[in-house]
């Protein structure tokens, strides 16, 4: 008579091994499948990126930069600290807001108001860019980057210096 010990070791090996190559079965399935799919989508990606290779040069014309200032003319350009408060209280925002209009640090305009540093060339042209806006362009991008709070705050700094203008002629009309 066979060792029990014996055979229900080997019996339980053999219900091992079998429970494990179901496992794996199912596991080798499921990795053929994921390989199927890499495999398709990198064929996939390849035609996109050859479409896109010959549209892109249709479709799309280099983008020409709107309002550029030739650099022989931006030496005349002015950009004093002076000139930058004055620019940026005539549109009626703060530091923070005007900065960011120009794509900068607040702390960047707080330097250039401060004289401590001066405006880049590109930040300058983007100042001359803002400077020379039409009040319904400035408004528009006003609208556009700092919402609708800072236009009504713009909108009530010009009221109030309507205001101040008329009482001011009142003033010199009765003297």
């Amino acid at each position: 008579m066979p060792n029990v010990q014996q055979v229900l070791g080997e019996e339980i090996r053999r219900l091992a091994k079998k429970e494990a190559r179901a496992a794996i079965e199912d596991l080798k399935e499921q990795i053929a499948t994921l390989k199927k799919t890499v495999s398709e989508q990198g064929k996939l990606l390849k035609e996109l990126s050859k479409l896109t290779n010959k549209t892109a040069s249709i479709v799309l014309p280099p983008e020409e930069p709107k309002n550029e200032i030739p650099p022989e003319d931006m030496k005349a350009v002015r950009v004093s600290p002076d000139r930058i408060i004055k620019w940026r209280k005539k549109i009626g925002v703060s530091q923070t807001q005007f900065a960011k209009l120009l794509g900068v640090s607040h702390l960047s305009v707080n330097h250039w108001e401060s004289g401590k540093t001066e405006p880049r060339e590109a930040q300058k042209q983007r100042i001359v860019e803002l400077r020379d806006m039409g009040k319904r362009e400035l408004k528009a991008l006003i609208l556009e980057r700092l919402g609708e709070k800072i236009a009504k705050r713009r909108a009530r700094l010009a009221s109030k210096a309507k205001a101040n203008k008329a009482e001011a002629a009142e003033e010199t009309t009765e003297k």
